[in-house]
């Protein structure tokens, strides 16, 4: 059998898949979909016809569209929780920041890309989960270093506070929806140096 794609292009000869190849393949298609189609036009149907398998086994294994989303995007995005803290408060800010910047990458700029693009209820429910799941457990951890970093006597006390942990981060977000997905490394780095640093560090006499 001959597998059409939604826009028509044909896919060759259809090939059963099983196991991690197939959750791959899916997981290809959804963020496939979701960058061509959207959230709000994406179906079973059309990710299943772009996987090369059927709904009935995307339902066997998820309910919604909304479960699939979910799992694939968990299934990409980095963990904050790896991420180690080293008690140096550059190194550990800028490691918190690149978490965030693989974020955007191995989703391939989905998430940011459909909120920027689109309206409706995918401005919600896609960059809620990559906020859910990466930005808010790094601004927790951000706060966690300043606090830290603050009983070492190295950042000033004022500055442990919500609205400075999330700083970077929100720089990260901003740059992301106008410029686009890819966050240059020396972006991240000048957030680091030029932004998060100044606000937080003990100011030496005469520097």
């Amino acid at each position: 059998m001959t597998v059409v794609s939604g826009s028509g292009r044909s896919l060759g000869p259809a090939t059963r898949r099983r196991g991690d190849t197939l959750r791959k393949a899916i997981f290809d298609a959804v963020f496939d979909q979701l960058r061509t189609v959207g959230y709000a036009h994406l179906t079973m149907d059309k990710v299943a016809t772009a996987a090369q398998t059927s709904k009935t086994v995307l339902y066997r294994r998820w309910p919604s569209k909304d479960d699939m989303i979910t799992e694939a995007l968990r299934d990409v995005l980095p963990s904050p929780a790896d991420v180690v803290l080293t008690g140096d408060v550059r190194a550990d800010v800028h490691a918190l920041l690149r978490c965030i910047q693989a974020a955007f990458t191995s989703t391939r700029g989905t998430a940011f890309q459909v909120v920027s693009a689109e309206s409706g209820c995918e401005r919600g429910f896609v960059r809620q989960a990559v906020i859910e799941h990466v930005i808010e457990p790094c601004t927790s951890l951000m706060f966690t270093v300043l606090r830290r970093g603050a009983e070492r006597g190295e950042v000033r006390p004022e500055a442990v506070c919500e609205l400075v942990a999330s700083s970077g981060p929100a720089m990260l977000v901003q740059y992301s929806l106008v410029h686009g997905p890819v966050l240059p490394d020396e972006f991240v780095s000048s957030v680091v140096d030029q932004i998060v640093l100044p606000l937080v560090m003990h100011v030496e006499p005469g520097t």
